[in-house]
């Protein structure tokens, strides 16, 4: 038929009583129940005459009964809904009404009804169709169920519940009552109201028993998800520790919030499926988990694959706070018509930005696989899985839903009394290859690590080689140095060199950059200067100039020679002034080593007294900065000028190390000390 019969005068049906005095407990209520369409609510009555009403055996579909409220005459239209102007005025929705007479046994001791749901329903709150709830009468009293969300079970994901009748022990007869909305065909038919839900009669302790395992198998059912939850946050941890053992790996912290959002998903579905969350709070909450874990899922892409922050990337990053109203405003939901036009905008806004953002993982994963980037690849498989699990239980419950039986998938195995699905295959698979690409990774980075390392140790002992660690002799002149890199190998050097005349030749230099480049740059420097045969100050600068020019770097230097009768020559290439006693020496800047090919420097010409010391250093003193960000700053060098070069470093290094720190300091000796 295409639409609910049409109303017409039927023939009186003989009562049929249910004789459950002999049938033990629990009896399973599957057989002549009186159903019938009407909105007249004494249908909930013992009393209430329904013998014209057709009977129906429980099954996973029923034949249609009539609307006995609707007047006489072919339906509406084919297959249209029911309208209010079917019936007449003042009449409200109807209801479709199950009743069944029961005849007890005496001195029968408590009576209950469980109503059972398959475990299956209850797993997931995607899928399932139960249809609207149920409410229970015995002998004209509604009957409220036991168990969580038991004062208005309809605010809950639907549950197996025992209903304690409460006929009294002398009472035999028990008019037994399941009323739910009238819904003609599609989603939540009653013709397929059976197909869901097995009844059954019985005892207390019996139908207790019953429930408790119905939820042991409904816990089986979720075991899966919530082994993975657990795993998730143990993988989780593990990531976060891995962060802080490998800094600089932000791919790290993202994956591990984005494994820590989606752990408590299995836990609480356990919670709403269990009818201890009310609907809305139940799909926000997951629903709020998803979108999170979404976004954290797009960091850790970015930051995993070294993606440029290109348009894209920027319009997914700066709308990603549209996730987080869906919701509470879900939560709203009821409080006036505004929020339902706010929850639509909201939600229109969330879908543009998960499509955005499927197609930003499909597009970028794929792309990244076609350039043999393996862990990328990885990354795929699980994520395509991902979506079958996802997609799988939603088809089959359509399929479910408009055959109205169940539907058992080809992609769900059982391992004992577990039943698996291919969702929980494809997260177990994700965590598989997050775990492989994570320990391939974490053994890349440590062997870079360990290769960087040993360079560095080479390099720092080339470096050790060339650059003096011990006091030099250098007749006429009192020599004092302090060398202290910022990292295992320095950019900074000095060179001392005492030349046949009595004279002495001093080079400090900074070269850019830090690590194994700007070591290399210093050995070629240090070589540089001890196969010159310069000694004067502007030349040496421009010979090291010339080896600098195309190496892709530059170097600030200063170059000093101080003759043996106290006169003294300085050059200077960008590098801080030099402080004779404790006044700052006025030198030409000059350009750094490197920038340009031919340059010249200019000379500045000094007279050193015996007893005169001169302060050379490295911009790591003045750049030293307090945990406050305060700089050390020229003025106290100039206060410590007349310091001792290890008192001087020391107190840069204590102010805020940041940089490689070098102190010289060459103060000419008197005659008699020098002769001596």
């Amino acid at each position: 038929p295409h639409g609910p019969p049409p109303s017409k005068a039927a023939p009186a049906i003989p009562n049929v009583i249910l004789d459950a005095t002999g049938l033990g407990s629990p009896v399973i209520l599957d057989k002549n129940w009186r159903v019938g369409v009407t909105g007249n609510q004494d249908a909930a009555n013992p009393s209430f005459d329904d013998t014209t009403w057709d009977v129906r055996n429980a099954s996973d579909a029923i034949a249609e009964v009539p609307d006995e409220d609707r007047p006489p005459g072919p339906p509406p239209s084919d297959r249209a809904p029911e309208t209010p102007r079917d019936h007449p005025p003042g009449h409200h929705r109807p209801y479709v009404w199950f009743r069944m007479h029961i005849k007890l046994a005496q001195n029968h001791g408590p009576v209950c009804l469980f109503i059972q749901l398959p475990v299956s329903q209850a797993a997931s709150p995607w899928t399932g169709n139960e249809g609207p709830p149920v409410d229970v009468y015995a002998n004209g009293t509604e009957v409220r169920p036991d168990g969580p969300g038991s004062d208005d079970p309809g605010q809950f994901q639907p549950i197996s519940r025992v209903y304690r009748l409460n006929v009294p022990e002398g009472e035999t007869s028990l008019t037994l009552v399941l009323r739910t909305i009238y819904i003609p065909f599609g989603f939540g038919a009653y013709t397929s109201f059976f197909a869901n839900r097995t009844l059954f009669l019985g005892h207390a302790d019996d139908l207790n028993k019953s429930l408790e395992l119905w939820t042991v198998h409904s816990l089986f059912e979720r075991l899966p998800r919530l082994i993975n939850g657990i795993l998730l946050t143990v993988l989780g941890a593990f990531l976060i520790a891995l962060y802080f053992a490998q800094k600089g790996h932000r791919e790290y912290l993202w994956l591990a919030l984005h494994e820590f959002v989606q752990a408590p998903v299995a836990f609480v579905d356990m919670a709403g499926s269990g009818a201890y969350l009310d609907r809305f709070w139940y799909a926000a909450t997951i629903l709020e988990l998803v979108l999170i874990s979404a976004y954290l899922y797009f960091e850790f892409l970015v930051a995993f694959l070294a993606l440029r922050p290109k348009w894209y990337v920027r319009w997914l990053r700066y709308t990603a706070p549209i996730l987080i109203f869906p919701g509470p405003i879900l939560l709203l939901v009821g409080h006036g018509s505004e929020i339902g036009w706010l929850l639509l905008v909201v939600s229109l806004g969330n879908v543009f930005w998960v499509l955005g953002w499927l197609l930003f993982c499909g597009i970028t994963l794929v792309a990244a696989t076609i350039k043999r980037n393996f862990e990328a690849g990885l990354l795929l498989f699980p994520l395509i899985l991902s979506f079958v699990g996802i997609l799988e239980p939603i088809v089959t419950a359509g399929m479910k839903d408009v055959s109205g039986r169940p539907y058992h998938s080809p992609l769900t195995f059982v391992a004992g009394p577990v039943p698996i699905h291919f969702a929980s295959v494809a997260d177990f698979i994700g965590m598989l290859a997050i775990v492989v690409i994570i320990f391939a990774r974490f053994l890349r980075i440590h062997r870079d690590r360990e290769r960087a390392s040993s360079e560095l140790a080479a390099a720092r002992s080339v470096q050790e080689l060339m650059i003096p660690q011990e006091r030099l002799q250098t007749p006429g002149f009192e020599v004092d140095s302090v060398y202290n890199p910022a990292n295992e190998v320095g950019g900074d050097f000095f060179h001392v060199e005492a030349t046949p005349d009595g004279g002495l030749l001093v080079v400090i230099g900074d070269v850019a950059g830090k690590g194994l480049k700007a070591a290399m740059n210093v050995s070629m420097l240090m070589g540089a200067l001890r196969r010159t045969g310069e000694r004067a100050p502007a030349r040496i600068l421009q010979s090291l100039n010339r080896v600098l020019v195309g190496s892709d770097s530059f170097t600030t230097c200063q170059a000093a020679w101080f003759g043996p009768d106290g006169e003294l020559v300085v050059a200077n290439a960008g590098h801080l002034p030099p402080y004779l006693n404790t006044q700052e020496v006025r030198v030409p800047g000059g350009l750094p080593l490197g920038v340009v090919a031919d340059v010249s420097y200019q000379e500045v010409r000094l007279y050193l007294h015996p007893g005169d010391r001169l302060l050379l250093l490295s911009d790591g003193v003045v750049e030293a900065r307090h945990s406050s960000g305060e700089l050390f700053g020229f003025e106290r060098v100039h206060n410590l000028s007349n310091q001792s070069a290890f008192y001087i470093a020391d107190a840069a290094r204590e102010f805020g190390q940041e940089d490689d720190i070098t102190v010289l300091t060459v103060r000419r000796l008197a005659q008699a000390m020098a002769a001596a």
